[in-house]
């Protein structure tokens, strides 16, 4: 709780003298952060809620972070007053709301699918109507998406009205190759400094946008994580260029991608001229797999032991000054990875660590 104006006013129930005074002069206003779960619930933040509800009149409740960690209906409809959540209706009742909220920096939607992906008209709706409101938001500077397949060929709309963001991240949301396109070419993308790009299985598209995207925010880009995306040698070799001119980049992150061992070494010998970059998170290669067997629980250990020597070598040759770290076993949904990073002695640690957030991450 950040603030209270009349602290003497909390008490179990109102009497006619404070209500009046609230009424008068002004109302209560409280400030507290909010978060919706499942189980047992906050007990003074429950008691709050039931509190302020009665005092509607005189009481101003306000959030500065609202959290929603729950699927069951009836709590978020006892803490917020909604007939329904996340459907289409309940969108175009809430979405208005975005663009009143003008001192919001950062927006997490999550898992946005029910009924969305059943017509394209309706998808095209609801995109353009997002974007209208995120539009108003002139403070918004960090926007995190996480299945939000309402997006799927409409990114556009969604970006077209945005003020420049410093902070992105797309994961597991369905795109098609005009929404990559868009990255590149929106106003809002150009002054990015932390970009996050998991899960969206850029096989099939052509990496010319986002090696664009990189040549763009070039002077300004500080972190980048292009993980789980189905790169091969080729998406990395065509978007190298665009990366090696990323001067102020800290930490780079290509996790849970396909490439051989001679990318990732033409990779280290690109990212090891980043004078700026501190970490760095690459996949165990190929040659560390048994046969046809790429995937999580097949590394092989001699192979594996073969290139991690061989990597030894290639630093020390390189001498770069980022921490190394080589991904055996990546797992977004778990939000956890294995890695070996070289040791003080020069010897491979193997060690289990979670996934870095953007906000850990952001400056």
């Amino acid at each position: 709780m950040a603030r209270i104006s009349y602290p003497d006013i909390l008490t179990d129930k109102p009497t006619e003298s404070h209500c009046s005074r609230m009424t008068e002069e002004q109302p209560l206003m409280i400030t507290m952060d909010l978060t919706i779960k499942d189980g047992t619930q906050d007990a003074p933040q429950a008691h709050l809620l039931h509190w302020a509800r009665e005092r509607r009149e005189g009481v101003q409740l306000c959030s500065s972070k609202l959290q929603i960690w729950s699927d069951s209906i009836s709590e978020i409809q006892k803490a917020l007053h909604v007939s329904e959540f996340w459907n289409p209706e309940t969108m175009k009742i809430f979405a208005p709301y975005l663009s009143q909220m003008k001192n919001l920096h950062l927006l997490k939607l999550s898992k946005m699918y029910a009924d969305f992906y059943t017509a394209s008209q309706k998808n095209s709706w609801y995109s353009w109507k997002i974007g209208a409101h995120l539009g108003q938001l002139q403070h918004l500077r960090e926007l995190h998406m996480h299945e939000v397949l309402f997006l799927y060929g409409r990114l556009p709309a969604v970006f077209k009205s945005l003020r420049s963001l410093k902070a992105l991240s797309l994961s597991a949301c369905a795109l098609q190759e005009a929404d990559l396109r868009c990255l590149s070419q929106a106003p809002c993308t150009r002054q990015l400094q932390h970009l996050r790009l998991t899960s969206l299985f850029m096989d099939n598209s052509s990496p010319e946008s986002l090696r664009d995207l990189l040549e763009h925010t070039a002077s300004t880009l500080e972190t980048l994580a292009l993980e789980d995306c189905a790169f091969t040698d080729a998406h990395l070799s065509a978007i190298l260029p665009g990366l090696s001119q990323c001067s102020q980049l800290r930490f780079f992150s290509v996790d849970g991608n396909h490439i051989s061992m001679a990318a990732l070494y033409n990779l280290l010998s690109h990212t090891a001229r980043l004078g700026h970059l501190s970490r760095g998170l690459y996949p165990a290669p190929l040659e560390s797999y048994r046969p046809q067997e790429w995937g999580l629980g097949n590394i092989d250990p001699e192979r594996l032991a073969l290139v991690l020597a061989s990597l030894e070598q290639v630093l020390r040759d390189l001498g770069p000054t980022q921490r190394v770290q080589i991904c055996t076993d990546f797992c977004h949904h778990q939000n956890k990875c294995q890695f070996y990073s070289l040791g003080p002695d020069g010897s491979w640690v193997l060690t289990e660590e979670g996934l870095p957030s953007l906000s850990a991450l952001s400056v």
